[in-house]
């Protein structure tokens, strides 16, 4: 059997065999779970446009600081300048360099492949030619 066709068979026995030992796990997923009832406190977090209660000034209970006031921070020139080295720095890999590294990857497979089939079939062909006697030797 050609190497070729080993390895896809192997491929495929090993596609079956986790294919069936994935049937057999517990079946998961929100169709199986029971559901449950919302404490109040939960309820509320995922409902904000409930309505509730307004009080005039928000911070007179707790004493805290009013908003605008806690917003208004003047910045320091050390924290400037790690932002500025931070911008300038290296850039991120956005979504088509990700695309094309494994596009890139892929590619490289796929032209080593081809090169192995056709140094493959080239030894086999000159092998059977040999033995035909179509091809003489050199000397």
């Amino acid at each position: 059997m050609n190497p070729i066709g080993l390895s896809l068979l192997s491929l495929v026995s090993l596609a079956l065999v986790s294919i069936v030992t994935a049937q057999e796990r517990a079946p998961h997923g929100l169709v199986y779970e029971n559901p449950e009832a919302f404490s109040p406190s939960a309820y509320s977090f995922f409902h904000p446009n409930e309505k509730k209660p307004e009080t005039r000034d928000p911070c007179a209970a707790s004493k805290c600081s009013p908003m605008p006031l806690a917003a208004q921070v003047e910045a320091t020139e050390i924290h400037e300048s790690k932002a500025k080295t931070h911008e300038e720095g290296r850039k991120k890999l956005g979504a088509g360099g990700i695309a094309g590294i494994i596009f890139g990857v892929a590619f490289v497979v796929v032209l080593a492949m081809g090169v192995y089939h056709v140094r493959v079939t080239r030894r086999t062909n000159m092998s059977r030619a040999r033995d035909n006697g179509a091809v003489q030797q050199d000397a």
